[in-house]
């Protein structure tokens, strides 16, 4: 998989480093199997993540590159994931497509993979720039239904959960592995308005560690018992 940084380098006509405000923004709502808030799942719980990314439409946007990053992988397991094939369209026609905006480079009929990087377990979700830099909001743009304007997910991320973590979704351009952030026409430079999802196991239920060490105390009260009968 080819970071955002390599396809800015195809793109250097455009580019210069320098800092602007953030008009790119992610928004997510988050689901659990047991029906239970996030704030309160149960441990084996599977978390779906559905993401939406948009623009104000000024500055426009020449490319992107984002991921779910900064989670314990020892407490989710990464089950599956998807991506719309291109953001941002400045046209979009009901019953014909969208046009004019940003492609990305994963996702499509591909999906979504996990990976690993010194600061820890990543979820890519779009790789993409445009020699013409694109002013679409994204409020038409198709989720993974395909729908015009119909506002499902652009991206759909599932994981099982063993414990409490956070996720962030969106750039982190201060990696310098993963090189994640947006550009502006022009080749301005910077983070999104980056989305935050905390899970947490609900009272009374123990975590993995927790439910080992009571599992043994409750052996050993049990055999301290039989043999003093």
């Amino acid at each position: 998989m080819r970071r955002l940084s390599s396809l800015l380098a195809a793109a250097t006509v455009i580019l210069t480093a320098s800092a602007a405000t953030a008009s790119v923004l992610f928004t997510i709502t988050a689901t659990t199997t047991s029906g239970r808030p996030v704030s309160s799942v149960l441990i084996g719980d599977v978390v779906t993540i559905d993401i939406r990314v948009s623009s104000a439409g000024s500055p426009a946007v020449a490319g992107l590159g984002a991921a779910i990053f900064g989670y314990d992988g020892s407490m989710v397991d990464f089950l599956s994931g998807s991506a719309v094939s291109s953001i941002l369209h400045e046209t979009c026609l009901p019953g014909i497509g969208c046009f004019n905006g940003i492609d990305n480079q994963i996702g499509g009929a591909s999906p979504l993979s996990e990976g690993t990087v010194s600061a820890g377990p990543y979820v890519q979700l779009f790789n993409g720039v445009s020699l013409i830099p694109r002013t679409g909001t994204g409020a038409q743009d198709p989720g993974l239904d395909g729908i015009v304007g119909g506002g499902d997910a652009q991206f759909r991320v599932t994981f099982a959960v063993t414990g409490a973590t956070t996720f962030q979704i969106g750039t982190n351009s201060a990696d310098p592995v993963l090189g994640n952030a947006v550009v502006y026409s022009g080749g301005v430079i910077a983070d999104a308005t980056n989305a935050q999802l905390t899970i947490s196991v609900g009272p009374g239920i123990p975590e993995p560690g927790g439910a080992l060490l009571m599992g043994l105390g409750l052996a050993g009260l049990a055999m301290g018992r039989w043999r003093s009968t």
